[in-house]
């Protein structure tokens, strides 16, 4: 409970380190902050280009090259929020090692900005394909109002990715490699450049079924481009398992940042 009211004591500092990350990435730039749009729009553009038009693959739900990029990039936008907080999480610790031995803060912070970080460039990018959804398709489906209702599990899931990558992280350097490698073959195990029916098709259904990360891309695909509301039950499931990771996470923080100091 201390560390949860020092967390919420220092929030403004919380607020400080996410406005450093967001402005650190794109300082010196022209176009500045925008490249948190433009860079998950470059990137569907180079994905569409390849495996739609070269390797020729395409999902069974879109019917056009347009919407061919507007489904890989609704998967891709929960996805570079993963990965964003696998990635700096993993560091958070040992970058800001100058902080850890001669300041007394809340270390909590540390992580924690980093996820919020990467939760707000998730939102500039789904402001993005909302731009997009209405100059291709014409029309927004009215269950985008419920984008909180996957949001807020999904912000549980990676604060409990968050902290737990962070103690991992400073107890084991060499993690940062390694997190690099889990991040990109998640990628490829997630049902983003291809659809869920062909795992299933080929007998491997539990790479989908055991992988929250294909519930996650599921939900927003539902919500943003089907206008179908997601399973409730698979919803309630996800949310106490995102909360138990979250809590757990959050504990071994709590005992192990003493040591920190020390391992930095």
């Amino acid at each position: 409970m201390n560390a949860l009211y020092g967390l919420y004591d220092r929030r403004w500092l919380a607020i400080y380190f996410v406005q450093r990350q967001l402005f650190q990435s794109t300082k010196g730039s022209f176009l500045g902050i925008s490249w948190l749009i433009l860079t998950p729009l470059l990137m569907i553009a180079l994905y569409t280009l390849i495996f739609s038009e070269i390797v020729g693959l395409r999902f069974r739900q879109v019917d056009s090259v347009a919407n061919f990029g507007l489904y890989l990039y609704c998967g891709l936008i929960p996805f570079m929020a993963f990965g964003e907080t696998l990635n700096k999480s993993v560091i958070s610790i040992r970058r800001n090692s100058g902080l850890v031995q001669k300041v007394v803060f809340p270390l909590e912070i540390l992580p924690t900005s980093t996820v919020v970080t990467a939760f707000i460039t998730q939102f500039f990018g789904l402001a993005g394909l909302t731009v997009l959804l209405a100059i291709v398709e014409r029309e927004l489906h009215w269950t985008m109002l419920l984008l909180p209702m996957i949001m807020v599990p999904q912000l549980i899931f990676l604060l409990g990715l968050g902290y737990l990558v962070a103690v991992l992280g400073t107890y084991l350097p060499d993690l940062r490699d390694t997190m690099q490698a889990v991040v990109r073959a998640m990628f490829f195990f997630t049902p983003i450049i291809w659809p869920e029916e062909l795992a299933r098709e080929r007998g491997l259904g539990f790479i989908v079924d055991y992988n929250p990360l294909a519930y996650i891309v599921r939900a927003y695909r539902n919500l943003v481009l089907e206008g179908v509301i997601p399973d409730g039950s698979q919803l309630l499931v996800f949310t106490l398992l995102s909360a138990i990771l979250l809590v757990g996470s959050f504990l071994l923080f709590v005992r192990a940042k003493w040591n920190f100091a020390d391992l930095v």
